[in-house]
């Protein structure tokens, strides 16, 4: 109770200035005890429930500063918190990492100040330990045995988990269901909604203040929907041209949509495309009901080719639909385009544009685009692990030099001389008394109509051996013995 009984006796001049930033309600009704067992903060042990918007976690630590449970935290604890919401929006659980270091960069203190204002956010139950940061390299632990000094140091952070004591929900009058970090929000009492009700408004009314004291931006043009009508005038009331559709027509006028390019077709040439592509159409099921117009658009690499509408017809009848395509012309420039690519729809070079292939790259030439990104990652890699990549230069010479000498022309092995008269050794092996004895002691090579003749012959003789084994002769049965 001590803690208490120092909150209680906190000196008025020294709290910090919050009424600007927190309608503090009435806090004489509350006590609270200061969190300050270790065990107590922790996500699994603490009294306080979990918050998942920075707004909520910004009241609440405006509150609890304010209403001096604290007799130390004050502006600076109010700016952590405000670094710790920023940070809330990365987890959907409203959990935020913890540096001390880039902490005190940010906010401009030291890191016993940022440690000591962590600690009075924990001791008024706003923030809870998830995870207990380490000094232990975990790279060494990910690569155990293979951990190198290039892999270098990476350590553990702290995650803090956003939470929000019992004292704040009952003064501003929620009702709350459960109890620790679980807890949840089920309403609101009367008295709390008599502060939100004040504090709507009080934003009502600030912001009306703002409007009136802050200049109107009529800089900008006004839309089309509020745009004043203008009454409209003639040039023949005083005495200009009256024949203003003349005027019109001698007019030179600036198209709105620029073509991009000529596709060398014909007004005339186009109704014969779409006429083509109804009886297409009509012939087709799976395209009935389409576009005849984008049809024929989708079917100009045929009517190119020359190919007439029973042709494209019986083509379309092989893709095998099952299913009615929802944009039937999309689907029919698509198909076409990958048939033609795969090879299994012949159409002349030119209609139908072919897929874009990657750019082959060595990795290590400029020839490409690549090959400057690839080298300028070497040369970091080169001045900050000077070990590794000397190993890995001196691998690719190994693995170009074997390139290399496997890119070499090889000398065809010229054959020996042989000292055997009459032998071709470039040919054969065997001299040209050898072959005679073979042909004469060997079959002769059967080729042309005589193989044929055996082959005939063959199939016949094995077709009546066939039939032999297969015929039978029917016997009737026997009639039965007399007694």
């Amino acid at each position: 109770m001590h803690d208490l009984l120092a909150c209680r006796h906190i000196n008025l001049t020294a709290r910090p200035d919050v009424s600007k930033t927190a309608p503090v309600a009435d806090t004489s009704r509350h006590v609270f005890d200061l969190v300050c067992d270790a065990d107590a903060q922790e996500i699994g042990s603490t009294a306080s429930r979990r918050l998942r918007r920075a707004a909520d976690f910004l009241a609440a630590v405006q509150f609890m500063v304010g209403a001096g449970f604290h007799p130390k935290a004050g502006r600076t604890t109010l700016q952590l918190a405000e670094v710790f919401a920023a940070r809330m929006s990365r987890s959907k659980d409203g959990h935020f990492p913890f540096s001390a270091e880039a902490t005190a960069r940010e906010l401009g203190l030291k890191r016993r100040a940022v440690f000591n204002h962590a600690r009075y956010l924990r001791e008024l139950g706003l923030i809870a330990y998830v995870e207990h940061g380490s000094k232990r390299n975990v790279l060494r632990t990910r690569h155990g045995a293979a951990w190198t000094s290039e892999h270098g140091y990476r350590g553990t952070a702290t995650l803090f988990a956003a939470v929000a004591p019992r004292v704040w929900d009952e003064a501003m009058g929620r009702r709350i269901e459960g109890e620790g970090y679980t807890a949840r929000q089920l309403g609101v009492t009367g008295a709390g909604r008599e502060l939100a009700v004040a504090k709507a408004v009080e934003k009502q009314q600030e912001r009306r203040a703002r409007q009136r004291t802050e200049p109107v931006d009529n800089s900008g043009t006004c839309t089309p929907s509020v745009v004043v009508p203008q009454p409209r005038t003639s040039g023949s009331v005083d005495g200009g041209i009256k024949d203003r559709t003349r005027e019109r027509a001698c007019r030179e006028k600036s198209p709105k949509h620029r073509a991009k390019g000529t596709t060398g077709w014909s007004a005339a040439k186009t109704a014969a495309a779409i006429q083509e592509a109804r009886w297409v159409q009509l012939h087709t099921w799976w395209t009935q009901g389409s576009c005849f117009r984008q049809l024929a658009y989708a079917l100009r690499p045929f009517f190119e080719a020359g190919w007439t509408w029973e042709e494209i017809a019986r083509e379309l009848a092989r893709w095998t639909v099952p299913l009615r395509p929802r944009h039937v012309a999309s689907y029919i420039a698509s198909e076409t385009r990958r048939r033609v690519n795969t090879g299994t729809l012949f159409l002349p070079d030119g209609l139908v544009t072919p897929y874009r292939q990657p750019e082959t790259s060595t990795w290590d030439d400029g020839e490409t685009p690549h090959g400057p990104r690839y080298a300028a990652m070497q040369a970091w890699k080169a001045s900050t692990f000077r070990s590794a990549a000397a190993r890995a230069a001196a691998a690719f010479e190994d693995i170009r030099r074997v390139l290399a000498r496997q890119a070499r022309p090889r000398r065809t092995a010229t054959a020996p001389e042989c000292h055997v008269p009459g032998a071709h050794p470039e040919n054969v092996q065997l001299t040209r008394e050898e072959i005679d004895t073979l042909l004469e002691n060997s079959h002769p090579v059967v080729a042309g109509e005589t193989l044929w003749a055996q082959a005939e012959e063959a199939a016949e003789y094995r077709i009546e051996a066939q039939n032999r084994r297969a015929s039978w002769e029917y016997l009737p049965p026997a009639p039965p013995e007399p007694y």
